[in-house]
């Protein structure tokens, strides 16, 4: 699990937050489905991957509806490991 805490530093609610991820092991998953060279077995677990098991998921129906100005809330994040992976996130300090 990720928790990413934000907080609301303007004098108006925040009702919509969008996370967005990226995982660099879709693309060549979806290349070895695209070539057909993986057996049959092999092409379905794949595909079962890309379709159930994302790296990434924030389930946002059970987090705050609304961060009220000068108020934080923390986001939770799940975070699935996959062999040959590695998570880079980058931070940034705002000023």
């Amino acid at each position: 699990m990720i928790r990413l805490t934000v907080e609301n530093i303007s004098t108006l609610p925040i009702d919509f937050i969008k996370l967005t991820f990226d995982d660099s092991t879709i693309a060549p998953a979806q290349q070895a489905l695209t070539d057909g060279d993986l057996p049959i077995a092999a092409a379905y677990e794949t595909e079962y991957a890309l379709l159930m098991r994302p790296v990434f998921s924030w389930k946002s129906r059970d987090e705050p509806k609304e961060v009220k100005p000068g108020k934080k809330a923390v986001l939770t994040v799940s975070c699935l490991g996959k062999v040959g992976w590695y998570a880079v996130l980058p931070l940034s300090r705002v000023h």
